[in-house]
């Protein structure tokens, strides 16, 4: 999916949870749109995103989509700070949320530690610089 898909992708979900028969909470999310993460897909098994797992056709490079939050363009940041503002936005129309994961190995992506140190999660959870990405 291209960024803007996976950001109505999240935001298509508000509606659900507003309207949820039962409270909510919605865990184990990320800001990950590959599955570049190494060994996300197991030891040594590569990825669907690149190619490199057996029987995927690459969708592109996983460079720059995962690992160190130092070598994300600003560009990605930016796709990380939106996918994360329409996730919580969302997410919140329910009981809330529990990210995955405080701090992963080399996949800052996933990582809500790096996501604070590089700025695409804010300091504060609520302060949204996108607060109508959803509308």
């Amino acid at each position: 999916m291209s960024d803007s898909q996976h950001i109505q992708e999240a935001c298509s979900r508000a509606n659900s949870l507003a309207t949820a028969p039962l409270w909510t909470v919605v865990g184990e999310w990320s800001l990950a749109k590959t599955d570049c993460a190494r060994y996300l897909n197991g030891r040594g098994v590569g990825a669907r995103y690149d190619g490199s797992k057996q029987g995927s056709s690459s969708k592109g490079s996983c460079a720059g989509k995962s690992g160190s939050g130092a070598h994300f363009t600003s560009q990605y940041k930016t796709f990380l700070r939106k996918f994360w503002e329409a996730q919580t936005i969302s997410y919140e129309k329910g009981q809330g949320w529990i990210m995955w994961t405080w701090k992963a190995e080399n996949a800052d992506d996933w990582s809500y530690r790096a996501g604070l140190k590089y700025g695409w999660i804010p300091q504060d959870p609520t302060k949204h610089i996108y607060p109508q990405i959803c509308n």
